[in-house]
């Protein structure tokens, strides 16, 4: 299981996060209340719920309190690539989905509230979630989105919904260089572009300190595929930076970020990298918004 499944734990649906997993284990958030049929939004509601659940732990190897789902205690995976159980989509799907053949369509997944649709049905289906799970299929993707951008048929996401660990500004400002989300005629997308096919074991954090100050986005490593990329001039000097979440993607090179309390984490392949999920991110200037 990869980013994109849910899985039914304990009265609710929990949509699995990122490539790297345990062989006993799963990190997972609570997404879907069952009972009541209602979408969980917040990540620090989800976590709330997980740790009342008691599945909340400290991990070891990445030196983080993170949501673990024992695999055999599982009851259920919705799999966002069983095609013949996706309901109806709208017809927007087709204009960025239209150009793939037969088999390049077995590696587009649906996640969110369409696929969890299927067995909740008081969820009514809002965004278009999907996720592909091969980089060569996810690039004629993006080039088709990026066309669609260029000619005016789609546009960025006005209000973002989400402002964890960045203001709304920076989301709403971020959000305008993306492609891979956004609107086309009365469907809101998003679409995440993943690295792996089947869930990696994770690279293990040996230690981590907190760094706070600037970053300029100076090279796109990978800011279309998950995890998203880049190497960034600081006060550290050159730095890898990388985040799982969807607002880092795209991010353009120029880019001037103001980071708080971000981990530094020395990794065991001797990789040194600053992860921006767990902190707070505040948009300086892009290259398209100089002053802000």
């Amino acid at each position: 299981m990869i980013e994109g499944y849910l899985v039914k734990y304990r009265g609710y649906f929990w949509v699995v996060k990122g490539c790297e997993h345990f062989d006993d284990y799963v990190i997972a958030y609570p997404r879907y209340e069952i009972s009541s049929q209602v979408r969980i939004k917040s990540t620090s509601v989800a976590l709330h719920i997980a740790k009342r659940l008691g599945v909340v732990k400290y991990d070891e190897c990445l030196k983080l309190e993170i949501p673990l789902l024992k695999r055999d205690e599982i009851e259920d995976v919705l799999d966002p690539f069983k095609r013949e159980m996706w309901p109806q989509l709208p017809r927007e799907v087709d204009v960025v989905l239209g150009d793939l053949d037969s088999n390049e369509l077995r590696d587009i997944g649906l996640t969110g509230s369409y696929l969890v649709s299927t067995v909740l049905k008081s969820i009514k289906p809002r965004d278009v979630d999907l996720i592909i799970r091969d980089v060569n299929v996810g690039f004629k993707v993006y080039r088709k989105l990026r066309e669609l951008r260029e000619k005016g048929d789609s546009k960025p996401l006005e209000k973002p919904e989400e402002f964890e660990g960045c203001d709304p500004e920076t989301r709403a400002i971020l959000s305008k260089s993306r492609v891979l989300e956004g609107v086309i005629g009365d469907m809101v997308y998003s679409i995440r572009v993943l690295s792996c096919r089947e869930s990696l074991k994770p690279i293990c954090v040996e230690s981590y300190e907190l760094f706070s100050g600037e970053l300029i986005i100076a090279e796109d490593v990978s800011s279309l595929v998950m995890p998203y990329m880049y190497i960034a001039e600081s006060k550290l000097g050159r730095i890898l930076v990388r985040s799982l979440r969807m607002r880092y993607s795209e991010i353009p090179v120029g880019t001037r970020l103001l980071i708080s309390n971000c981990r530094v984490e020395k990794c065991s392949d001797s990789s040194t990298r600053i992860s921006l999920d767990e902190c707070t991110v505040k948009l300086l200037s892009t290259p398209h918004f100089p002053t802000l």
